[in-house]
C-alpha cells in the first residue's frame, strides 16, 4: 500500500477498524504510521466528527515521497506471497545443500604423503620447531636475533603455537598434537579439492582506499565465493604436584600452584563473507575425525548459499537506505519549517514595532497641529 493511500485510510476510519480490514493489529498499524511519518487522528477526533464538528486533518509531511508501506499482515494474499518467497528461498538453499551431500565420503588420512602443499609446508616448519625451541632457550628466550622469520619461533601461549605468520596453515596447537592436526588438515583439504574447491593462502595487505589492514588467512574458493578457515586447540588449568611446584618456585618465586596447558580439545571454524555463512565444530581427536565429512559438506553448502545470502543482505541494506533517506528528508523539512516559523515570529515582532512607531509619529503630528509653536 502506498504511503498516501494509507494516510487517507487512517483519516477515514478509526485505526482499530482499519487494522481489522488490513489483517494486522492496531499496534502494528500505528508503528507502520510512525515509521513512515504518517500523522494519525488525535484523541477525540472521531467523537468531534460524530458530534457534527469539523476538526482539521493534520497534513501529510513530504507528500512527494509516496513510497510503499510494508507491514506484517495476516491478509491471506499477503501471507501467501510471504510463504511463496520463504519457500523459494528454502528451495534454493536446499538445492545447494543437495549438491554438497553428493560428495563421496573421505577416509581419514594415515600419512601426509601426497598432502596439499600448505600441509607439507606446515609439516616442514613443525619439524624445525624443536631446534628453534632449543636455540631460543640457549639464548635466554630471545627470538629476534635473525632477520629470517622462518628462523624464529611462532607466537606461543599456554603451550600452543600460532603458525599462520610463518607461511603455514592457520593453526594454533601444541607441538605434541601437531602430527594429528596435520593429518586432519590433509584429510579435509583432500575432500575439498575432490569437490572442486581450491585452497590458497592469502597474504596480508592494506587497502589504500580505506587504510584498513587485513592479515593473512587460508581461503577456500569455489567459483567466485570465498571462505576462510582456522583451527585451534584449547587450554585448561592444571594444578601442579607439590614437587613440581617447589621446582618451579626455585626458578620463579612468584609462581602459582597451577599452570595453563593444552587441553586436547579442538575447534575448527569456517567463516564466509556473509554473516550467516559461518560454522564451528568442537571436540577431541576422535570426535573431530568423525566430523570431517560433515565439515566438507558444510563448506560447500556455505559457499553455494552465499549468493542468496548476499542478495538478501543487499536488499535489506537498500531498503534501509531508502528509509534513512525518507527520514533525512523529513528531518530537513521539519528543520526548514522550524526556521520559517522562527523567521515569521521575528517578522511579526518587527511589524508590531513598525506599527507602534507609526502610531507614535501620528500622535506626535497631531500634537504639533493642535499646539502650534
Amino acid at each position: 500500500m502506498k504511503r498516501s493511500e494509507l494516510y487517507k485510510k487512517v483519516w477515514s476510519m478509526p485505526i482499530v477498524r482499519l487494522a481489522k480490514e488490513l489483517g494486522i493489529s492496531d499496534v502494528g498499524l500505528a508503528k507502520a504510521c510512525r515509521r513512515h511519518a504518517i500523522p494519525v487522528p488525535p484523541r477525540g477526533y472521531w467523537a468531534k466528527l460524530k458530534a457534527g464538528q469539523t476538526p482539521s486533518m493534520l497534513p501529510l509531511p513530504a507528500p512527494e515521497l509516496d513510497v510503499i508501506v510494508h507491514f506484517a499482515t495476516s491478509d491471506p494474499e499477503e501471507l501467501a506471497r510471504q510463504r511463496a518467497f520463504a519457500q523459494h528461498r528454502a528451495e534454493l538453499l536446499q538445492a545447494r545443500a543437495v549438491e554438497a551431500t553428493k560428495l563421496p565420503p573421505i577416509e581419514f588420512a594415515t600419512s601426509l604423503e601426497g598432502a596439499h602443499p600448505l600441509v607439507k609446508a606446515t609439516q616442514r616448519y613443525c619439524e624445525r620447531m624443536p631446534r628453534l625451541i632449543e636455540r631460543s632457550q640457549r639464548r635466554g628466550g630471545s627470538n629476534w636475533r635473525t632477520d629470517n622469520p622462518q628462523d624464529r619461533l611462532p607466537p606461543e601461549q599456554h603451550g600452543r603455537y600460532s603458525l599462520l605468520d610463518r607461511d603455514c596453515l592457520d593453526i594454533c596447537a601444541s607441538l605434541e598434537a601437531m602430527n594429528w592436526v596435520l593429518l586432519f588438515h590433509a584429510t579435509l583439504l583432500r575432500g575439498l579439492l575432490h569437490g572442486g574447491m581450491t585452497v590458497v593462502r592469502r597474504e596480508g595487505h592494506r587497502d589504500r582506499a580505506s587504510g584498513r589492514a587485513d592479515g593473512p588467512a587460508i581461503e577456500m574458493r569455489l567459483k567466485d565465493e570465498v571462505l576462510t578457515f582456522k583451527f585451534s586447540e584449547g587450554y585448561r588449568r592444571v594444578r601442579l604436584t607439590p614437587e613440581a611446584f617447589e621446582v618451579k618456585r626455585k626458578d620463579c618465586p612468584w609462581a602459582r600452584e597451577y599452570e595453563m596447558r593444552p587441553s586436547g580439545n579442538f575447534t575448527f571454524s569456517i567463516e564466509g563473507t556473509e554473516f550467516h555463512a559461518r560454522k564451528a565444530w568442537q571436540g577431541n581427536k576422535e570426535r573431530m575425525e568423525g566430523q570431517v565429512n560433515e565439515i566438507i559438506r558444510t563448506a560447500f553448502h556455505l559457499a553455494l548459499s552465499q549468493p542468496q545470502l548476499r542478495s538478501e543482505r543487499e536488499a535489506r541494506e537498500a531498503n534501509s537506505r531508502r528509509e534513512e533517506e525518507i527520514r533525512a528528508q523529513q528531518r530537513r523539512r521539519r528543520e526548514a519549517s522550524a526556521e520559517q516559523l522562527k523567521q515569521a515570529f521575528l517578522m511579526m515582532e518587527a511589524d508590531a514595532r513598525v506599527r507602534q512607531l507609526e502610531l507614535f509619529l501620528d500622535r506626535l503630528y497631531l500634537l504639533r497641529v493642535v499646539t502650534p509653536l
